[in-house]
């Protein structure tokens, strides 16, 4: 149901900025003149004259306004961010607005049979001149209202950042030609406002209404805003109704990881209890589950939440997020729990939408570190703009070898790499073993590259490889400009550890006996050696092998 009335939202919010473009557009028309205006609404804006058109149209402004409600009356608190205040300001101004104008052309159209044209309207306004000053402020308002809805919607996309220059420029131009059109329209009407005879032709539909029709259709527009302001108030007073529910229903404790702790309203959001709280909690798309800014990660209270709605789940999804992560915004507990924010309140737009920064969840990988040696001396032999090449193509080869064998290219570090395996789902099982085919695929590339080296350089490469698997915190991590999907952890350190020790054992690859073991496979009883790793104080088994004598790895 949530997730329906976010995309209903979205949908008739979408249909109503095409209007209301096209619309402006439609008035621009208008510094050409009333007839090229009038020839666009025939043709174009014809899209929305027709009944289908309509109802779309109608349709989309009622459940449009109606999801506005819903959204006041869920609203536990009043705090929100300066344009979530002018969103919502400017939206409730709109139908006030819009009432007397709707009643001037469509409530003439239906009842009197008024084709409610540019000459009828433009004259009208002429005639009537606080019929300009509400055209004018109707513009300026719904212009304004669908400019911040669409650029809070499109700055999570990707490549918006790009678009933005251009988006300043059409929502400037669009209504500025509009007001030009309109100006130029009125200028054009005043030739006829003294001539009668054109303006019985204009109003000829309108003067053969009955007296009663007329101020029937007057009487609408006092009438409507007697309504919006009844269904505003009916709702505020619902709200309030539902917060004295809530209080009776018990509260809950939030203990933050900075040290307070707030109390809150069951049913209220943990997002809105921050807020009511005072204290910054970073929401870039203002709490719709649009993005994952306000993303938390649940310490103690994780079993008594209930499940993510459809909507955090997807956007859980796209991010990877463990079961321990959860959406502030979409979160609403009902007993104490214990959270530590995952974005900082403070960070810049374009930080937060990368998912760099500390998050992660713990799961079995088996993590490779490959070294290249003898770099520095290679430096001393050849030119540098040489070295550069060769770690490049050294490199390349590597990172193909991981891409035909399902690894992952984690980070980088001078002259070598570390990969992890495991990652996807369904190689879970058999990460050690893409692992080796991994090894087999890169040794075989660096043979084949140090023949090209040798006759080019006279030069060649090698390398060690350190392979050992375990549970460790796999997770975007680093700086928000270049985040890397990388693991830390005290298994990731033995697997940098046993590639250093291929360099004292004169090997080319160390592969933890644990890690083989876990997935069967087989390997010489005489191979496996217990070796010294810095920084632990036991002795790790391992097996040694050359590059010639790798374990069977490719079995599935």
């Amino acid at each position: 149901m949530i997730r329906f009335e976010s995309q209903l939202r979205l949908a008739t919010g979408l249909i109503l900025a095409l209007y209301v473009v096209q619309h402006l557009v439609n008035h621009a028309f208008g510094i050409v003149s009333i007839e090229a205006a009038e020839a666009y609404r025939k043709t174009v804006g014809a899209i929305f004259q027709n009944f289908p058109g309509q109802v779309l149209l109608y349709g989309s402004i009622l459940f449009h306004a109606t999801i506005a409600l819903r959204s006041i009356y869920r609203r536990s608190s009043w705090r929100m961010s300066l344009w979530q205040w002018m969103q919502l300001l400017l939206g409730l101004s709109i139908l006030p607005l819009v009432v007397g104008h709707a009643v001037g052309n469509r409530g003439f159209d239906l009842l009197g049979d008024v084709d409610p044209n540019y000459f009828y309207v433009i004259t009208s306004i002429s005639l009537k001149p606080e019929f300009l000053l509400k055209l004018l402020l109707l513009i300026t308002v719904i212009w304004a209202h669908m400019a911040i809805g669409l650029h809070f919607w499109l700055r999570l996309k990707d490549g918006y950042h790009r678009f933005v220059p251009y988006a300043y420029a059409l929502v400037i131009l669009i209504p500025a030609l509009a007001y030009v059109g309109v100006f130029r329209m009125l200028r054009q009407a005043s030739s006829w406002l003294d001539d009668q005879q054109r303006l019985d032709q204009i109003y000829a539909a309108n003067n053969a209404m009955s007296r009663g029709e007329v101020e029937f259709l007057r009487g609408l527009e006092s009438q409507g805003w007697i309504v919006m302001a009844a269904l505003l108030l009916l709702t505020l007073i619902a709200r309030q109704f539902r917060i004295w529910i809530q209080a009776r229903q018990g509260s809950y404790l939030v203990n933050h990881s900075d040290g307070k702790s707030i109390r809150a309203l069951n049913g209220v959001s943990l997002l809105e209890a921050l807020r009511n709280a005072r204290i910054p909690h970073a929401s870039v798309c203002g709490g719709r589950a649009r993005c994952t800014t306000c993303r938390v990660r649940i310490g103690g209270g994780l079993d008594l939440l209930d499940p993510p709605n459809e909507l955090e789940a997807r956007a859980l999804m796209r991010i990877n997020a463990g079961r321990e992560i959860r959406l502030a915004c979409q979160l609403h507990p009902k007993a104490d729990l214990e959270i530590t924010p995952l974005v900082m309140a403070n960070q810049s737009l374009g930080a937060t939408l990368h998912s760099g920064g500390v998050q992660g969840h713990e799961e079995y990988v088996v993590a490779m570190f490959v070294d290249m040696r003898g770099s520095t001396n290679l430096g001393e032999r050849v030119l540098a703009y040489d070295v550069v090449f060769i770690l490049n193509r050294f490199f390349t080869e590597l990172s193909n070898a991981l891409g035909e064998t399902h690894g992952h290219y984690a980070q980088f570090a001078g002259d070598g790499l570390m990969a992890l395996y495991g990652l996807e789902p369904e190689r879970k099982q058999r990460a050690c073993r893409d692992a080796l085919n991994g090894a087999r695929e890169m040794f075989r590339r660096i043979d084949l590259l140090n023949q090209q080296l040798q006759r080019e350089f006279g030069e060649s490469v090698q390398m060690g490889i350190g392979i050992h698997g375990g549970d460790a915190i796999v997770g975007t991590m680093g700086p928000p400009k270049t985040p890397l999907l990388t693991a830390v952890g005290d298994n990731i350190n033995i697997a940098a550890r046993l590639e250093a020790q291929t360099k004292a054992l004169g090997c080319d690859l160390i592969v933890s006996v644990e890690t083989l073991e876990r997935e069967s496979i087989d390997f010489a009883a005489d191979q496996a050696i217990d070796i010294e790793v810095r920084g632990r104080e036991n002795h790790v088994r391992v097996c040694a092998f050359d590059s010639d004598s790798l374990p069977a790895g490719d079995a599935d």
